[in-house]
């Protein structure tokens, strides 16, 4: 899941899509995979859905500064669904399709709505991109490398989170919170990966590994999604 090949470290867009999610106070399931009523097809699957609460705070003396696009809902819990791609922002179709019900079957699995509201939250979100109540704010985000009018005109409210600014917001956490950050032995293998590249010593010049080398060292697994 991250290694090093030719110079660079690579990474899967959903590996470090949901360790930006994770820094940011979510708890998280990767691969939420939406099962339909009968049959064997799963209907889709959401990439990284993550739950953000509304008292999140990492470190009560010295607070951790968590991304901004998720601190304008502090009185409510934060719901992402969240979509993944490493080229341009795009809404996988079956999150676009009400006739298909995906959304109503994702909302059933997670639980947090009473029956009655499912349907009324759902349309919401293919609608608008998000829905709330008195208790949570469930909304689509999109992790992509550039934005798009196509999700900013019908969808404002969804969130389009640059990699250019994870990777940026990556390196400021492990670097401003190094000693807080520095026991991490349960991390998996791209979490230690990821701390590993931003505190280590630039093999070309001998020093610390500063934000634009950083970005240019991590690198995607895979070829840009169109």
């Amino acid at each position: 899941m991250f290694r090093l090949v030719d110079g660079r470290y690579l990474v899967s867009s959903e590996a470090l899509g949901y360790w930006f999610l994770r820094l940011n106070g979510f708890l998280t399931i990767p691969n939420f995979v939406v099962h339909p009523d009968t049959g064997r097809q799963q209907g889709t699957d959401v990439d990284v859905l993550g739950v953000r609460f509304p008292y999140r705070k990492e470190g009560r003396q010295r607070p951790m500064q968590d991304s901004d696009c998720f601190r304008h809902h502090r009185d409510k819990a934060y719901v992402a669904l969240a979509e993944i791609k490493t080229g341009v922002c795009r809404l996988n179709g079956p999150w676009t399709a009400p006739e298909q019900e995906n959304m109503q079957r994702a909302l059933s699995a997670l639980g947090m709505l009473s029956p009655h509201e499912i349907d009324f939250a759902a349309q919401k979100i293919y609608d608008k991109g998000h829905f709330e109540n008195q208790l949570y704010y469930i909304t689509m985000v999109c992790f992509r490398a550039e934005r798009r009018d196509e999700i900013t005109g019908p969808y404002p409210k969804v969130p389009q989170i640059l990699w250019p600014d994870i990777k940026d917001f990556i390196w400021d956490r492990f670097r401003h919170y190094r000693n807080a950050k520095s026991a991490h032995g349960q991390w998996d293998e791209v979490g230690r990966g990821l701390w590993d590249l931003v505190t280590m010593r630039d093999p070309e010049t001998g020093r610390d590994v500063p934000q634009e080398r950083f970005s240019e060292l991590l690198q995607f697994d895979k070829p840009a999604a169109l």
